[in-house]
């Protein structure tokens, strides 16, 4: 995988760039704790996540929030605002998903997603750019990140001073 730029870092990683005492945590890190921490209790209250186990930080295993920020790295380069980001980290999401379906089940959830052409002109032509974007993330999927099989089961994305912080629910690899 290509090496991240300082922009990238300084965006998700401020930590790795900025070179700080171990023992130290930023009032930036502490709102990002205190998001991830109401991300979690979100998803344990949620009733869709019923006998559900919540795993923090499982051993071994690369967070997800940060696989899927380096998927999605690509992507984000030419947004400029935190509604831009977030809409492709939602198209993204949805695109990671579908490629860990068979290939039948993806090509019924593109038809079910853009059959619909009684839509204005306008709508149309965005409606083909997502579904460019997700074809194109699909196929990044596929090639760089075809060993990760967790589904993304939820994510939070937030921005505070100007600092992408991403929480991620998946489900564990078997």
């Amino acid at each position: 995988m290509a090496r991240k730029s300082k922009q990238f870092q300084q965006l998700f990683y401020p930590d790795s760039v900025q070179q700080q005492s171990p023992s130290a945590i930023t009032p930036q890190r502490q709102k990002e704790l205190a998001s991830f921490e109401l991300f979690k209790q979100e998803i344990e209250n949620d009733p869709s996540y019923e006998g559900a186990v919540f795993v923090d930080h499982p051993k071994n295993i690369v967070k997800m929030s940060k696989v899927l920020m380096e998927y999605v790295e690509p992507f984000l380069e030419d947004t400029e605002t935190f509604q831009q980001r977030s809409t492709i980290f939602k198209i993204a999401v949805t695109a990671w998903n579908l490629a860990l379906v068979s290939e039948e089940e993806r090509q019924k959830a593109f038809n079910q997603r853009f059959s619909d052409n009684s839509s204005p002109p306008e709508d149309i032509k965005l409606e083909k750019e997502i579904r460019k974007l997700m074809k194109k993330l699909i196929k990044r999927k596929l090639i760089f990140f075809a060993e990760e099989e967790r589904f993304v089961t939820d994510y939070k994305l937030t921005e505070n001073e100007g600092r992408m912080h991403l929480a991620v629910a998946s489900s564990l690899s078997l």
